[in-house]
């Protein structure tokens, strides 16, 4: 049995919950849904733009803007 074990039995009933609390939320956190679609609330957005913008242009600018924030260190 891990040491850690020992130690949550070492704990206040109170405590014992907040841990079991704990490790719920992480487990729940970890699931994946495989029933969760993707949100596309951006499609569409372009529409207002139709000749301004290529895909390769957006697609330049977006590296473009990549190397900059990695360059300055953000």
């Amino acid at each position: 049995m891990h040491p850690i074990v020992n130690e949550i039995q070492n704990l206040p009933p109170q405590a014992q919950q907040e841990v079991i609390n704990f490790v719920a939320a992480l487990i729940k956190k970890q699931r994946h849904d495989p029933n969760h679609r993707l949100k596309q609330s951006w499609a569409g957005a372009m529409q207002a733009y139709p000749y301004a913008y290529t895909s390769l242009s957006l697609q330049k600018e977006t590296l473009d803007d990549w190397a900059n924030h990695i360059s300055e260190g953000r």
